[in-house]
């Protein structure tokens, strides 16, 4: 195990990191609950698949979002990023319905590969009670509906929701055609006003970035509303 791993090390580390964001975040908000945020944050310890910074701005999304918010994440995983978001919403009606096949599947060839690594690590081929254990830890499995299924099929299983949604994290298949095929089946389940959010924009995955600026150039978008490291978001 590398050094930075090890359990007192890595809590350390944590704790200097996540103290250093809030700091920065209380002062830019200081009418959002951040202790919440770290509570969350503090399942999910030894989860490096996300920046403070990028898990806050989805917290913040989250926050602003109207009282009883539909939320839509296409990509899951073990619900870190979902967690964020579900903790951030306010209401009894609030619902995060977390869209993915909890296997890795994907078009993009380099994440097929690091997946395989990870699963040979966790020892099963779907990490769907990984993702409800995590809720169900944090008291938050009331606020999230698992999707089973690819992004493209949910959107047609979740067509009565359309027009309702007020916000969305785009977080899934990372190639051209997978985000391309997001943005058309779900851009049109969104409100007018509502929020819809990238991840991984500016990265590796140049897919991601050539399918939203192509959005960006049909006017698809109203107005950029933040970014945080790479994740974008955009009101439609």
């Amino acid at each position: 195990m590398a050094f930075k791993h090890w359990p007192g090390v890595r809590d350390v580390r944590f704790s200097t990191k996540v103290g250093r964001f809030l700091r920065g975040a209380r002062k830019r908000r200081p009418d959002l609950n951040w202790d919440e945020f770290l509570r969350v944050a503090k399942q999910f310890k030894q989860d490096d698949m996300g920046s403070f910074p990028e898990r806050g701005f989805l917290y913040q999304l989250a926050c602003d979002a109207p009282e009883n918010a539909q939320v839509v994440e296409i990509g899951s995983w073990m619900g870190a990023s979902t967690c964020f978001l579900a903790a951030g919403l306010k209401g009894p009606e609030a619902r995060v319905y977390s869209v993915d096949n909890f296997q890795g599947l994907s078009l993009c060839g380099e994440d097929v590969a690091w997946y395989q690594r990870h699963f040979q690590k966790l020892g099963t081929n779907s990490t769907l009670d990984i993702f409800n254990a995590n809720f169900a830890a944090l008291g938050l499995s009331a606020r999230a509906e698992p999707v089973v299924s690819d992004s493209v099929a949910a959107a047609e299983k979740l067509a009565a929701k359309r027009g309702t949604i007020d916000l969305m994290f785009v977080d899934g298949d990372h190639s051209y055609e997978g985000c391309r095929a997001d943005i058309e089946a779900w851009l049109p389940h969104l409100r007018p006003g509502g929020v819809m959010a990238f991840h991984d924009f500016g990265s590796r995955a140049s897919g991601v970035t050539q399918a939203i600026f192509e959005t960006i150039k049909a006017g698809r978008f109203a107005e950029i509303v933040g970014v945080a490291n790479t994740i974008i978001a955009f009101k439609v």
